[in-house]
């Protein structure tokens, strides 16, 4: 293993590509490469780095497209014979192991609006395994933000009418802007374009406004039953950071699977001294604005 091996990975995995790692693990015999040897295999069979090269490293990067397109990690025992289980079609006579771990990038969170609440939301989601990139049209807030080492930061144009970076199939955007108006243009951007979470902040009202003025804008039905607003887990969030809090947890949920994501959402908390008889109507997110 070398630096050169592990800037490799990282530089591919920043452009979003799906890896698998080969690592021999064990030998015995003769063979090309000692355990440790490792190489880099993508999705579409490109390589980088060795572990014996001919129709042993075909074989090799067979499977590990194969772990890449089943999303899980194998290994594998490689005989170095012409005939039999494992055979390469080589003479050497020896046997190697092979461990093939597949690797993904991190998933892209983007935050439209570089306030409070955006702010605090980069902190808490940066830890969580998340490409963070934070959008604002105002160069200082942008500039001043105090984000977590590694946050991209993207300047769009006014209002957030321009300049907003392309939103990949699978990605997480939360909405919370300064205003209605960029709440609307980023939401406009961000429905439709397959993300797993579009989130936007805000007061039931606000949340109505915006989705109405989308649709006179051409987003379908479809799109906006698909926006998750008000955002975040109704856990009483009121504070910046508990609203980052919240939003980060609807996100997780949206992220596993988990049923929270959609029964807490069927949840409305009572008056306190009040029992819960039948569960009521969604309750409302946190509604404060960045």
């Amino acid at each position: 293993m070398t630096l050169a091996f592990h800037e490799e990975v990282a530089r591919r995995l920043r452009q979003g590509r799906r890896l698998a790692l080969a690592t021999v693990i064990a030998r015995q015999g003769s063979a090309p490469r000692a355990e440790g040897a490792r190489m880099i295999v993508e999705a579409d069979g490109r390589t980088a780095f060795s572990i014996g090269g001919g129709a042993f490293e075909a074989l090799v990067i067979a499977d590990a497209r194969q772990a890449i397109a089943s999303g899980r990690s194998c290994e594998k025992e490689y005989r170095f014979k012409e005939e039999g289980e494992g055979a390469t079609g080589m003479v050497c006579g020896g046997t190697v192991r092979v461990f093939v771990e597949v690797v993904v990038p991190p998933e892209p969170l983007f935050v439209f609006g570089a306030g409070h609440v955006g702010r605090a939301l980069a902190r808490v989601a940066a830890p969580l395994g998340f490409r963070v990139i934070v959008v604002d049209d105002r160069e200082a807030e942008l500039r001043e933000a105090d984000l977590p080492a590694g946050t991209e930061r993207v300047l769009a144009g006014g209002g957030f009418e321009e300049g907003l970076p392309e939103i990949p199939a699978g990605a997480y955007v939360a909405v919370v802007t300064r205003c209605h108006r960029t709440d609307l243009a980023a939401v406009r951007h961000a429905l439709g374009r397959g993300a797993a979470y579009v989130g936007l902040i805000g007061s039931r009202r606000k949340v109505a406004t915006v989705s109405a003025r989308a649709a006179e804008a051409g987003a379908s039905a479809a799109a906006l039953g698909s926006l998750r607003a008000p955002i975040g887990l109704p856990i009483g969030a009121e504070t910046p950071e508990e609203i980052a809090v919240s939003i980060a947890a609807e996100i997780i949920a949206v992220r596993r699977g988990a049923m929270a994501a959609a029964t807490l959402r069927a949840y409305t908390p009572l008056p306190r001294g009040r029992s819960r008889g039948a569960a009521s109507a969604a309750p409302s997110g946190p509604r404060a604005d960045s």
